[in-house]
């Protein structure tokens, strides 16, 4: 019995150290955001939408944004978006960081997010602990934006 019992905390440990070092390298991860502009605080926007997450399924988004210029004026012109506070919710908890983008605006109104970032580092719940950085782009079609990312998940 002690036989067995030696052997499956050996076997238990190794798995555990298999573990950690598989979470230290992190997981491919990727997955769609749904986002628009909810309202404006001051120089400040806020937006949110929801999300499906490769690794951590659907959830919500919250972003805290400051746009560098205003909107562009000229057709075709592009202007770098900061957010200071971006928040992942999902049903084991919460990722928060901050993020960057550049957006250019086309003539009739939509456009196009390319050069995002957002680095999620601080969470809470099952997700204490955990961070996810992530690159991103997609279209905005006048009313929302449609966001496709790419990272890693630790």
């Amino acid at each position: 019995m002690k036989r067995l019992l030696f052997v499956l905390a050996v076997g238990l440990a190794i798995g555990i150290v298999g573990v950690a070092q598989g979470a230290a390298k992190g997981r491919k991860d990727s997955g769609t955001a749904y986002v628009t502009v909810i309202h404006q605080v001051g120089k400040q926007e806020i937006a949110g939408g929801d999300i499906k997450d490769k690794v951590l399924g659907r959830g919500a988004i919250l972003y805290t944004l400051t746009v560098s210029a205003g909107p562009p004026s000229t057709p075709g012109a592009s202007v770098t978006i900061k957010a200071k506070k971006v928040t992942l919710f999902t049903s084991k908890g919460t990722l928060s960081g901050t993020g960057k983008a550049v957006q250019t605006i086309n003539a009739d109104g939509t456009g196009n997010v390319q050069d995002g970032s957002v680095k999620l580092t601080k969470g809470t719940g099952e997700l204490k602990g955990h961070s996810l950085v992530a690159t991103f782009s997609g279209p905005y079609n006048g009313t929302f934006y449609t966001f496709t990312y790419k990272g890693t998940y630790k």
